[in-house]
């Protein structure tokens, strides 16, 4: 297990790398769709409450050292906790993948490969995907770390590049579609940090535990960047897409760069990058599925779970039937699924993992005073 222990970097960019691909689909559109023009603001707010959040986290945490959300479990409820903590959390990151690379694939069928078939597209994700876990967790991490930094370079070169043609007016009414959509069921769009799901897993790979609050952090205020500026280009660039209009969310930022006459089409060169993006987000989704289920069943060899998670994740991408199914998965299950399993039932077992441990020292201190007060009285 040495061997897959992370530094504080390598386990911050794993945790980035599930939110930005998020991202990079329909998840800033749903932020604007749902806040208007105050969809900057909204941002804000929700990067803050998820810090807060995080905090929270952070400090529930602490009696557990080295332990992940299954470990907490077990010690909340014992071994049937402990397997419906592993299932929740199997189902809803293969549902989750399944329904993210579903759309990428489909994605690129439409702008690229208009011929091919669409399970085709994802099955060579996949393929990918296991052989990548084949060669280790560490080879994942690495390939994850350099991937990273020309993803979090492609947002910025987007806004940048597109800085002519934005108009900053459309900010205007500054609170979009009023206070209670902005602040009170815009507080919901906190589900846009989903990706924080990995913090639940990642703190048995740390190197240094007392990393950790690092790693939340800085994995937040990276993501809450990436989405600031991702949503900022689309609200300057197209207001349309506050009516409801679906659109290939950041992608059309994309189409909307010039360099020159020489490049028409930058797009296809953010298209490439996407496309290792998803495939290093596949292979840490299918590796801490894998981790995680080694631990519940004590299963030492993990090809066989590998084989089999890639495969339901192939099966639950040809479940929807049309593209406004797909959009229905992504934008409205997958919100209130997020909210679900990393904001409410998550925090939930730590914080009733917290509450016993903490009882459960409390009692061993009266015990211990009362054990020397004793041994004070038959001194005496």
């Amino acid at each position: 297990m040495n061997n897959e222990k992370l530094n504080t970097i390598e386990a911050t960019f794993l945790v980035v790398i599930i939110t930005l691909t998020h991202i990079i689909l329909n998840l800033s559109n749903s932020i604007l769709k749902s806040t208007g023009s105050s969809a900057i603001i909204n941002v804000l707010y929700c990067s803050f409450l998820t810090l807060v959040f995080f905090f929270i986290l952070n400090k529930l945490f602490k009696p557990f050292p080295s332990k992940d959300i299954i470990d907490v479990s077990e010690y909340v409820g014992g071994k049937p906790l402990k397997f419906i903590t592993n299932l929740i959390y199997s189902v809803y990151l293969i549902f989750v993948s399944g329904t993210l690379i579903l759309n990428f694939s489909e994605l690129l069928r439409l702008i690229y490969f208009q011929n091919a078939w669409t399970p085709l597209i994802i099955l060579i994700f996949i393929l990918s995907a296991v052989i990548v876990n084949k060669l280790g967790f560490k080879n994942i991490v690495k390939v994850n770390t350099l991937i990273i930094f020309v993803v979090l370079v492609t947002v910025v070169i987007i806004f940048g590049a597109s800085l002519d043609k934005v108009e900053f007016q459309r900010v205007f009414p500054v609170l979009g579609y009023g206070f209670k959509e902005t602040f009170v069921t815009g507080a919901l769009n906190i589900f846009s940090f989903g990706g924080l799901i990995l913090l639940y897993l990642i703190r048995p790979n740390l190197k240094e535990q007392k990393k950790y609050k690092t790693v939340g952090i800085v994995s937040i205020l990276l993501s809450s960047v990436y989405l600031l500026l991702s949503v900022a280009s689309l609200l300057f660039l197209f207001p349309f897409l506050t009516t409801g209009t679906e659109t290939l969310s950041v992608y059309m930022s994309t189409r909307a760069i010039e360099f020159g006459k020489f490049f028409e089409r930058a797009d296809a060169l953010f298209i490439l990058v996407w496309i290792f993006t998803f495939l290093s987000y596949l292979s840490i989704i299918i590796s801490y599925i894998t981790k995680m289920n080694k631990k519940v069943f004590n299963v030492k060899n993990s090809s066989p779970i590998i084989y089999l998670v890639a495969l339901i994740i192939f099966f639950v991408t040809l479940i929807p039937k049309d593209s406004s199914q797909i959009i229905f998965l992504e934008t409205t299950v997958y919100k209130y699924a997020a909210l679900a399993v990393v904001f409410v039932y998550s925090f939930l077992i730590l914080l009733i993992g917290y509450i016993k441990r903490t009882g459960v020292k409390v009692k061993q201190i009266k015990n211990n005073k009362k054990l020397d007060l004793g041994g004070d009285v038959e001194n005496n």
